[in-house]
């Protein structure tokens, strides 16, 4: 009984919950929980919001620099030293801000965040599970990415309640001790980039994935794929880079919730409350949406993803102030951060496979930084002429109909790809190319 309890256990998981915990410490509790801290600091300091916020733009430009180091180094380095390294950096750079005393102090540790912060935050969890997992594939990404969500949650009211017993400096330097436990022991003692490295297979490996891996053997080919220097320069990768940073772009109305709350005759209390709504709604929909990427396919499930973003948007614009109208739109836009953690790799994995998905999908992700970072702006700027939400909102109705035509010209260009490494026969090789849900 007890072999058959082994037998059923695999290493999979283990790299599951360790994923889990990374996006729990690391993008929630580093990045998601630091606006509490906002208040206490400006107040303290005489620094403008605006100003300390600037530590975030700063993370969003540096990892536009940071992105294509990670996708070579992450294949080429031990994964335990890397990670572990960069995750320390990081706890550095939060720790550090005990001492800071003007905003531009803050803006080098977003700097940090953002360089060796895209070693913990962005691109590891999502190539490590769909590394160990053949099945389940989608649900176990989304279930990990939603513990960012689960981790600000959590942690945002600890961070509160440590700064008004011992003061924000304190409280960063207990943000830093938190994160660093949480994460350190998994980078430095579980995580293995691929189950080959200790003599395992994917979970869900099935015979025929077995025979593929021996014909690829026998023939010294490596894994079937587009190779990154010919997959920079097709049309589906445009439309991926470009959907990368679209989505991301939906970022910059978050901030702008509490306002538009107000805008329509409600409390700066029921605008913040906006937040957790979105909050909740990324929790459940990246939950789902990995469950529909693995039942109906990847392509599918994206329509559906801007779908419910849409109709958020749309809420927003004719909600009238009704506040279960707006409360049920700020759920459904918490789709967009599915969009942006869970669908994006699979789409970069399916479109071009396996064999250089590392740096495909990280030079992808720097379509995050370039055009996601001007969504806070742009939104603020459109209120500022305008005086009305709408016309921002709108335009992110329009963004989205352009994700959904990008997405569907990568697929219907998919096919004119050079795959290499494919076996000779034709109907395997299409097999090989096709054999996931489009």
């Amino acid at each position: 009984m007890n072999e058959t309890k082994k037998r059923r256990f695999h290493y999979a998981w283990l790299i599951l919950i360790g994923c889990c915990f990374m996006q729990m410490g690391g993008l929630g509790g580093v990045l998601d929980a630091a606006g509490v801290f906002f208040v206490p600091v400006c107040e303290e300091l005489g620094i403008a919001r605006s100003e300390i916020s600037l530590y975030l733009t700063f993370y969003f430009i540096a990892t536009i620099f940071a992105m294509p180091v990670v996708g070579k180094w992450l294949p080429k380095f031990n994964i335990n030293r890397l990670l572990s390294i960069c995750m320390l950096l990081v706890v550095l750079a939060l720790g550090a801000m005990y001492f800071y005393t003007e905003a531009w102090h803050w803006w080098i540790s977003g700097i940090i965040f953002g360089t060796a912060g895209s070693f913990i935050f962005i691109v590891p969890a999502p190539i490590l599970i769909t590394n160990w997992f053949k099945k389940r594939r989608g649900l176990a990404l989304g279930f990990a990415m939603c513990f960012s969500g689960i981790g600000g949650a959590i942690l945002s009211p600890i961070y509160t309640m440590v700064i008004e017993a011992f003061g924000w400096r304190n409280g960063y330097l207990v943000a830093a001790v938190i994160v660093g436990l949480m994460v350190i022991p998994w980078t430095a003692f579980v995580f293995k980039f691929k189950p080959e490295n200790i003599g395992l297979r994917a979970y869900g490996w099935s015979e025929e994935d077995e025979r593929i891996a021996a014909d690829v053997q026998v023939n010294q080919k490596t894994t079937p794929g587009v190779p990154v220097s010919k997959a920079l320069k097709t049309i589906p990768f445009v439309c991926l880079f470009l959907f990368a940073g679209l989505i991301a772009y939906y970022a910059g109305f978050n901030s702008h919730l509490p306002g538009y709350a107000v805008s329509v005759g409600h409390t700066a209390m029921v605008g913040s409350t906006l937040l957790t709504a979105v909050m909740i709604g990324n929790i459940v929909e990246k939950l789902i949406t990995g469950w529909l990427n693995d039942k109906i396919g990847v392509q599918l499930t994206v329509v559906l993803q801007i779908g419910m973003v849409m109709i958020g948007l749309v809420g927003f614009i004719f909600s009238g102030g009704n506040l279960v109208v707006i409360y049920i739109s700020a759920f459904l836009f918490g789709a967009q951060n599915s969009l942006v953690s869970v669908s994006t790799p699979l789409l970069v994995r399916q479109i071009f496979g396996e064999k250089d998905f590392v740096p495909i999908y990280t030079y992808a992700r720097i379509g995050t930084g370039a055009i996601g970072c001007i969504g806070p702006v742009s939104v603020g700027l459109l209120f500022d002429v305008t005086g009305s939400f709408i016309p921002a909102f709108m335009l992110g109705i329009g963004i989205a109909v352009l994700s959904l035509v990008v997405v569907r010209l990568a697929y219907i260009q998919r096919k004119r790809l050079e795959w290499s490494d494919l076996p000779a026969n034709k109907a395997e090789a299409d097999a090989i190319r096709f054999r996931t849900r489009a």
